[in-house]
């Protein structure tokens, strides 16, 4: 989930003329951990108030391509847009989420690295094994 902050940086600094960090927010939201499992579900709610930018898709585009970057699954991406006028905004941003936690006997957690399937090796692999096999 860490993970999280950093996109948020990353939008702070791709869109710094846009965004007031100030008015950009990250929540996580209808989480679940089930009793018999270490997959966690949530979402990642982004709201941005008073976004400078007359093309609110931008936001949306860059977070696609950023999970892509990152070897992350894309996930679905939900959002609510209000306009203010032809160059501001209001839009809030929900991301669906599942990672999976390894949970220790003494309560602490470790997160696992998202898998890609690999032709290299036929199976799912994390992004740094399926890099090593690139020629």
């Amino acid at each position: 989930m860490k993970y999280l902050q950093q996109l948020k940086d990353d939008l702070l600094v791709k869109f710094e003329s846009q965004i007031n960090p100030e008015k950009a927010h990250l929540f996580l939201v209808n989480g679940e951990l089930p009793a018999n499992s270490g997959d966690i579900n949530y979402v990642a709610r982004f709201l941005f108030i008073d976004c400078r930018d007359g093309d609110p898709f931008s936001l949306l585009t860059y977070i696609r391509k950023w999970f892509e970057s990152k070897g992350y699954p894309v996930p679905d991406l939900n959002f609510d847009c209000e306009v203010i006028d032809a160059e501001t905004y209001d839009m809030t941003i929900d991301i669906g989420l599942m990672d999976k936690l390894v949970i220790n006997v003494s309560g602490d957690y470790n997160l696992c690295p998202p898998k890609i399937w690999s032709d290299a090796f036929g199976d799912w692999v994390t992004q740094d094994v399926a890099d090593s096999a690139v020629p």
